[in-house]
């Protein structure tokens, strides 16, 4: 078996479900008709991508949407439409989490996502053991707060730089083929997963390292 010390995850489409067409759905009932052109599962453009940048604070992304709507509405059914996309985390993955870091992995967690879906998903999706995210990563790496997103390959190299991670002793988890040949491109052993997969026997292909 090969032996590794971190598991990095991707988040939407990895750990939790999501649905464009609920989004796109819920959007369009508040008056927001091009949601489809600024939503995709991968690489989001636009005002949302300027979100997952971190160029724009939540507050910019309401008064864009409500601009391009043309009437007032209220930010939280704006937060409410954005965060439709993000279906179910399944139990076991949570359990998988945590059964990781007991066998000593380290576990991170490198997302495209912003401060609005975090905060929903931290409150809502991370919590339905009574435990906070803290307690399923070791890290997180967030684009918002890293103001990179993926695939460009900056934004695994600032991981690697504030963390000390050796790509060739760590597991890279998307379910993008672009962030992944990035990924591959930089050392990392790599696995495309996809929507509602069940991977967990992926990793009796590894161990973790023992420090002695």
């Amino acid at each position: 078996m090969k032996k590794i010390r971190t598991i990095i995850f991707d988040l939407g489409g990895v750990l939790i479900n999501y649905s464009i067409e609920a989004t796109v759905r819920k959007f369009e009932q508040i008056g927001c008709m091009n949601a489809a052109e600024f939503i995709n599962p991968y690489k989001q453009s636009g005002v949302l991508l300027q979100l997952e940048r971190g160029e724009i604070r939540p507050e910019d992304f309401h008064d864009a949407i409500i601009r391009e709507i043309g009437r007032p509405v209220d930010p939280q059914a704006i937060d409410d439409a954005l965060c439709s996309f993000l279906l179910d985390l399944p139990q076991y993955k949570l359990d998988m989490l945590l059964d990781l870091r007991r066998q000593g992995y380290r576990v991170f967690m490198l997302s495209n996502t912003n401060p609005i879906m975090m905060r929903f998903m931290m409150e809502h999706r991370f919590k339905q053991q009574g435990l906070t995210i803290d307690a399923y990563f070791d890290r997180l790496f967030l684009s918002y707060r890293m103001k990179l997103v993926k695939p460009y390959p900056e934004i695994y190299r600032k991981m690697i730089d504030e963390s000390g991670i050796l790509p060739a002793e760590s597991l890279f988890i998307d379910d993008s083929e672009a962030n992944i040949r990035t990924a591959a491109s930089l050392g990392f052993n790599t696995y495309l997963a996809a929507q509602h997969e069940d991977f967990r026997d992926l990793f009796s292909q590894y161990e973790p390292f023992t420090e002695k």
